[in-house]
């Protein structure tokens, strides 16, 4: 396990899958989903290089099935530690004989983890080391409890920033894109939780406009997610589990009932040889609602 540390808050990442652990503040109090299997057993997974499932469980690149998990194999993929110190670390993955039987490219993956003050700032880097476009999708999954420590299940609400109220896409029964778009759930820009909204599974939101989003109890400390280069959002728990997950995302599930190009997929970011892209998020905790915490 790897710490990093400042007076505000105490912060451990684990090599496997680069995935954050535990954030504690000085009070002792947990700001991040402790992984109970009984639910879930997840923190805050890296999803590369696909987000979501697909189609029969393969990508198709040039014409050819590969095999791919959910969310690819980021999440379940040692990184080695590349840099530390007591407030930053660097971590990263490369491309292996193991990665190219089921995405045939070479990559590097690196992920910065870095405190100041009450907050963390994470940044992925993908670079591009084959000859050829490198297409794929990156995301983050952070999970945090609901309720927050000192707060009731109700009452936690979501606001978006700006007050948008985007349309809402949903996933089948085997976790790949619906076609349709349904109401939105939010009303001006906030979004009232409730463990209903979830029998569905995810809510799923492309609009490329958000840049921060907020979650707490209105009038009581919350947690701050801003983020850049990430044009869509998901937000998702189990029906009646304590925790919720803000994940913002470039790229989108697999569509529905039908197998597509990884390079066609909505959302799908790709990059030239040679090239880097950057996937920036900033956590901020104890955070109220006004903005540039």
């Amino acid at each position: 396990m790897i710490t990093i540390t400042n007076q505000a808050l105490t912060v451990e990442v684990s090599p496997l899958g680069a995935e954050l652990q535990s954030v504690v503040d000085g009070t002792g109090a947990s700001w991040l989903w402790h992984g109970d299997p009984t639910f879930w057993a997840g923190r805050a997974p890296l999803l590369f290089p696909v987000i979501g499932r697909s189609f029969e469980g393969n990508v198709l690149i040039d014409g050819t099935s590969f095999p791919m998990d959910g969310h690819g194999f980021a999440r379940t993929s040692r990184f080695a530690l590349r840099e530390q110190s007591s407030t930053h670390c660097i971590l990263r993955l490369e491309d292996s004989e193991e990665t190219q039987r089921r995405f045939p490219f070479r990559f590097a993956l690196d992920m910065t983890f870095s405190l100041d003050g009450s907050s963390l700032y994470i940044e992925a880097c993908v670079v591009n080391r084959d000859s050829r476009v490198l297409p794929f999708c990156f995301g983050f999954h952070p999970a945090f409890p609901w309720p927050l420590a000192g707060s009731a299940t109700a009452n936690h609400e979501v606001h978006l920033e700006p007050n948008v109220t985007p349309t809402l896409l949903r996933i089948d029964e085997q976790g790949l894109l619906k076609d349709d778009r349904y109401p939105s759930p939010f009303s001006d820009g906030v979004l009232r939780l409730d463990s209903s909204l979830f029998t569905q599974d995810a809510m799923i939101f492309d609009e490329p406009g958000i840049k921060s989003v907020w979650y707490g109890v209105p009038g009581k400390p919350g947690i701050r997610v801003e983020y850049d280069n990430l044009p869509q959002l998901g937000i998702w728990t189990k029906p009646g589990a304590p925790f919720l997950c803000i994940e913002p995302w470039h790229g989108l599930p697999a569509p529905s009932g039908r197998q597509e190009a990884l390079e066609s997929r909505r959302g799908v970011a790709c990059l030239d040889p040679g090239e880097t892209m950057r996937f920036p998020m900033k956590l901020a905790f104890a955070a109220d609602q006004t903005r540039g915490l």
